[in-house]
């Protein structure tokens, strides 16, 4: 249960519990800030740092840990693939709000209340969330064909780490993302990467990998009746699907990634085999 459905809307959980956290614990800062005689506003300054400088940590740290798989500078300020590494933010919020209470000492106490309040609020609703995560749902018992026809059991796939994109042709963001998955799932290594289009005929499938290079790569498949988008209720392409080695799945990811959010995935997934 990484989002959050509102009928045709599909909001990321993990931001919606940060600004949760951030909004709670500016509003315990301010209120010991009034009981300690300073000044509900003061807290604002400090707070707005925190956060902005976290964020910027999280980003840095999660490049430079994925720097090989980033090829230029707008890919790793594009934040849409939503990288970020949480531990660094947390300790780069921490470190802003401790250097500010060491400054004004009558916050201290106010901004030491109010992290503690957004960690407790953001760890806790993760674990919340986890513990209400349905059963994880093993690969359907399905047969899709590839490019030459050749049928591919996905519960064969089983053993080992497994990624499956969910695109079509005439998505856009699909597009942009699936040279990148070409190239991963052609090189293969830790995890297989499988790409299945959903509902194109397959000569608008050929004809698009043909102008990328990669006509006929043996991990296209074709779903042309969208039954593995039916099967785990994918809400819009691209989705991927990062598979466990024993076929259940263990995170569903809406939207345009890069290589670098490619690589955490497999990461994880390979850190559960372990």
């Amino acid at each position: 249960m990484d989002d959050l459905r509102l009928g045709p809307l599909l909001l990321p959980l993990s931001p919606l519990l940060l600004l949760l956290g951030w909004w709670a614990a500016r509003l315990v800062a301010r209120a010991l800030a009034h009981h300690d005689g300073a000044r509900p506003a003061s807290v604002q300054p400090a707070w707005l740092a925190a956060g902005l400088l976290g964020l910027l940590v999280a980003r840095v740290v999660f490049v430079l840990r994925w720097h090989a798989h980033y090829h230029s500078l707008g890919a790793m300020l594009d934040l849409r693939d939503r990288g970020f590494d949480p531990l660094a933010g947390w300790i780069g919020a921490a470190v802003v709000l401790l250097a500010w209470g060491l400054w004004k000492r009558p916050l201290r106490r106010a901004l030491s209340a109010g992290f503690a309040t957004a960690l407790l609020l953001v760890l806790g609703g993760q674990a919340g969330l986890r513990a209400l995560r349905p059963a994880p749902r093993p690969l359907p018992v399905l047969a899709l064909p590839d490019l030459h026809g050749r049928s591919v059991d996905l519960a064969a796939l089983r053993g080992r780490p497994l990624v499956i994109n969910l695109w079509a042709t005439w998505c856009p963001p699909c597009r942009r993302e699936l040279p990148m998955l070409l190239r991963e799932a052609a090189r293969g290594g830790d995890a297989r990467i499988v790409l299945a289009d959903q509902g194109d005929p397959p000569q608008a499938v050929r004809q698009l990998l043909d102008s990328l290079g990669y006509a006929d790569s043996p991990q296209v498949l074709l779903d042309t009746q969208r039954r593995l988008a039916a099967y785990y209720d994918v809400p819009g392409y691209p989705t991927t699907l990062f598979i466990r080695s024993d076929g259940t799945l263990d995170r569903m990811y809406v939207g345009e990634m890069s290589a670098a959010t490619l690589r955490q995935g497999i990461h994880r997934l390979r850190a559960q085999v372990r």
